[in-house]
Parts: C-alpha cells; structure tokens; sequence
C-alpha cells in the first residue's frame, strides 16, 4: 500500500489504497503470529530495526520492535529528549474468534474423521457452518534432535462443520439453531477407517507428530 504526504506532513491514503491495504493484511495474517509477523515486516520497510529479546539493545535513538510468539512492541525514541519525554502509547490485540484444535484433536464418529476443536472467543459460532475452512496457527515439528516452531498455512478448503438435514433436526424452523460447542462443531476431514467408533486415530498422523501450539480454523 502505498501513501502520499500531505503539505502537513502526515500520511495520506485514498479509500481504494487504505481498503485494499486492510484486505492485504487480513488475508496474510489469519492467525495471531501470522499477524505479528505481517505487522513486523511493515515495520522493518517503514526503518524499524527488529531486536532479539536475548541480545544486548542499541542505546542511540531510533525506531525498533521486538516479538514474541503472538506478541508485538514497537517503539520510536527518535524525538525523545530525556527519561522525562512525554510517550504516547496505542494498543490493540492481535488474536480473534476460532476454533482452536485441541492437543489431542485425532477423533472418528459415524465414519468421518473429525478434528477436535475449542470455540475461542466469542464467536458466532453458527457462521461456521458449511463453508469452507482451512487452517492456520503455530506448530512446533522435531526436526533430528531439535523442536522448532513453524507458521503453518493450509488455504485448501480440507475442513467442514457440516450443519444437519432438515429432517434431522425438526426443530429448527420453531426453536431456532441450538449448537452444543462440544459435539456439534468438530469439522469433518476424510473418512474414518473404522466406521461409527469413536476413538483415536494412529500416532502416526500429522497431528500427532506435531506438536500444535496454537493452531486454529
């Protein structure tokens, strides 16, 4: 997105760049650590200089940001006159409302192969219904003898919470929709190969070598 200054000195965006610059950022950033590493990247273009929390930090002004897994500080000393200077400080968090895959998600019923879910946040929980879902978040993978922790991406339409025929749910049109977060929003993946059973499927499935940290839908 790019931005003209003004006779003022401030920024200025027309509404066409402003709105396609807020689609750019959501579309790249469909988790809390996806976001705070979007965010990063546009800090590090606009001259802030990304600190390791471990590392000895610079004592000349300047612009500068940390991270720390779903976290983000950036600040600017590049005006300021003493320990006394005015500050001003904006927040914002960086998480929403998802399903949130449990750490033991693996499940099978009535021949489907279903991913165990936790509704975070205050989500509208029937605007997830029949639509095409994939996945986002942080996983942490063994790699030899080492843990490292991955941004993981999957925008493939490989997940659904299907919702339920009519003449499965009579009640509907009178009593309106009644979801129990529970039972009724683990999505459907693949076909079980144990049909109507429910347990758990074989450690050697993707979920279970990875370990997730904070994956979500």
């Amino acid at each position: 997105m790019s931005a003209a200054t003004s006779g003022s000195g401030a920024l200025a965006f027309t509404v066409d760049e402003a709105a396609d610059g807020l689609c750019a950022y959501v579309d790249a950033s469909p988790s809390p650590f996806h976001a705070v590493e979007t965010t990063a990247a546009m800090l590090e273009e606009a001259g802030f200089v990304r600190l390791e929390e471990t590392e000895p930090w610079p004592q000349e002004k300047g612009r500068f940001c940390t991270v720390r897994g779903g976290s983000l500080v950036a600040w600017s000393t590049e005006h300021a006159s003493g320990p006394d200077s005015p500050m001003r400080v904006v927040g914002a968090h960086t998480d929403s409302p998802n399903l949130r895959i449990k750490p033991r998600p693996d499940l099978a019923r009535a021949g489907w192969q279903l991913l165990g879910v936790e509704v975070y946040g205050g989500a509208l929980v029937n605007s997830w219904l029949d639509r095409d879902l994939g996945l986002s978040g942080r996983v942490t993978v063994r790699s030899g003898d080492v843990l490292e922790p991955r941004l993981l991406r999957v925008d493939e339409p490989i997940l659904r919470v299907s919702q339920l025929a009519i003449h499965l749910d009579r009640a509907i049109n009178d009593e309106g929709l009644r979801l129990n977060r529970q039972q009724h929003l683990a999505p459907h993946w693949g076909s079980a190969t144990r049909p109507a059973t429910s347990r758990r499927t074989s450690p050697s499935s993707w979920t279970s070598r990875a370990t997730t940290s904070w994956a979500g839908i």
